[in-house]
């Protein structure tokens, strides 16, 4: 899932914001990893539970462009 992520936050201007839940995980995993540099706010405890500000990709760091490089996306 996270290297999808990075594949598509290759193909759009960085930075972009991030505001669904499963894409800011992967975000997560990606900054934790160094593939990415990234903005991740902590999330709100409202009293449904917590609230996930957008989270922000800054941009792809050269080990991430390697992973890119050496695991291209296979066509369906």
């Amino acid at each position: 899932m996270s290297l999808v992520l990075l594949h598509k936050l290759s193909l759009v201007e960085l930075p972009v914001a991030l505001t669904v839940g499963d894409d800011v995980d992967g975000l997560r995993i990606l900054k934790m990893a160094g593939h990415v540099k990234a903005q991740i706010p902590p999330p709100i405890r409202t009293v449904a539970g917590y609230d996930q500000p957008p989270a922000v990709a800054l941009e792809i760091t050269p080990l991430g462009r390697r992973m890119l490089e050496r695991f291209p996306l296979m066509p369906n």
